[in-house]
């Protein structure tokens, strides 16, 4: 997952073009681009292969995999190092990665597909569904045997749970106490919504808790699995193949070896996306962490929201709930140019002087309204609707590197 520190912005109104699907919108990639029409330099598109090129020769990235299409044409697609270093196995196009918080979207546009169903308002309280869920804000205390609480000033609407301002955080577990292992999400999210908020609904933002109870509503709502429900109605049709939380043994050699820095070196470390994908208990599914899958699966995903909701020739969403889910959601009180922005599903860029920690969050290239996020081992993506680009950058590598943020760059530079 990824942490957000808050920053400094200049003034911002969101008028993303994402439900503007029309007629021309691209329903299939086409990976023989024309250059020329598309307004791209393709002389300086070996900036990109340089700058990757370097991070994997120095040993600062073990690998990195890039998918950039613009209108559908995809203008950059490469592998760059090794799948395994110490084995010497070369990256390749389709291996699989850990997505980590890339899952959220996903199990978001699963939802968002219920609520087009008349399933539920954006501004229902949880509580209606979920009866367990608290009405009580944390006080004090920092335990469970001492915590004092008050009541909170509205109730948490599902709108505050899928925009990360619930105030959701879960238990303040006594210290010593072991952690619960759930067998299955609803067991989990009912626990989850009991314990004290942070503050009172929408008057602030924080970061991941919430995204298990938006996945519980999934299964609500549907009567199905969240991985099920996920697969019928998200990836499947957009024909996403082997993207899972879970899969058979003989995937096993297609997974990316993920990477973490010591001393100033890299090296391998176990470190799993969620619960082990080759376990035989695959019933738990999260909403915000869990899936794996490759880049050109996700890069599906992306083209479906700048198309407005349409991909493959099979619409997942409206136009307009595309335009709900890219309106900015969190709360800027006396501030509305001085705070971080996110909708429904997505970080929002708001343009010129965009300070934050996020990887992602700092290239002055990207369009004021382009939509993004990204997982904890730093797989990242833009959805710039005003220049028709999605553009991906995958490596398994933690912590941060400036590689996205350079890397963005060596890709909007390449616009005429």
């Amino acid at each position: 997952m990824k942490k957000v520190i808050v920053l400094c912005l200049t003034v911002f109104m969101v008028s993303c073009e994402c439900g503007r699907q029309t007629d021309e919108s691209p329903q299939a990639f086409s990976y023989q681009p024309d250059f020329k029409a598309l307004g791209i330099d393709s002389s300086r598109l070996n900036r990109i292969d340089a700058l990757l090129q370097e991070y994997v020769d120095k040993g600062i990235i073990p690998h990195a995999l890039t998918f950039v299409a613009k209108n559908g044409q995809v203008v950059h697609n490469k592998a760059f190092g090794w799948r395994d270093v110490e084995k010497q196995i070369p990256l390749q196009k389709d291996d699989i990665f850990r997505m980590y918080s890339q899952t959220k979207a996903i199990t978001t546009v699963a939802l968002m597909s219920l609520f087009e169903q008349g399933k539920f308002q954006l501004d229902d309280p949880v509580s209606n569904y979920i009866p367990e869920m608290t009405d009580q804000v944390w006080v004090a205390g920092n335990d469970a045997n001492n915590t004092q609480t008050r009541k909170a000033t509205s109730p948490v609407l599902i709108r505050h749970v899928l925009s990360h301002t619930s105030g959701i955080v879960g238990h303040r577990r006594t210290p010593g106490t072991p952690p619960v292992e759930y067998e299955t999400l609803e067991a989990y999210v009912k626990d989850l919504v009991k314990a004290p908020l942070a503050y009172d609904p929408g008057t602030g933002w924080n970061y991941h808790p919430s995204s298990d109870v938006w996945a519980y509503l999934v299964e609500y709502f549907s009567g199905k699995s969240l991985q099920e429900y996920v697969q019928e109605v998200v990836l499947q049709p957009l024909g996403i193949r082997d993207m899972a939380y879970y899969y058979t043994p003989d995937f096993a050699e297609r997974f990316v070896t993920i990477y973490r820095e010591n001393n100033g070196k890299i090296e391998p470390v176990e470190m799993w996306s969620g619960r082990f994908p080759f376990g035989e208990d695959k019933r738990y599914a999260a909403g915000g962490t869990g899936l794996n899958g490759t880049v050109e699966g996700y890069a599906r995903f992306c083209q479906m929201i700048a198309n407005g909701g349409i991909f493959n020739n099979q619409r997942i969403l409206g136009r307009r709930t595309i335009e709900i889910m890219a309106k900015d959601q969190v709360p800027h009180p006396g501030h509305e140019s001085d705070a971080f922005h996110f909708g429904i599903g997505f970080q929002i860029y708001p343009g010129e002087k965009l300070q934050w920690d996020v990887v992602g969050g700092s290239s002055p290239m990207v369009s004021p309204g382009a939509l993004s996020w990204g997982g904890m081992a730093n797989t990242d993506y833009i959805i710039d609707p005003k220049e028709g680009l999605i553009i991906l950058l995958y490596t398994n590598r933690v912590p941060d590197t400036l590689v996205w943020e350079k890397f963005l760059n060596t890709v909007y530079q390449t616009l005429e």
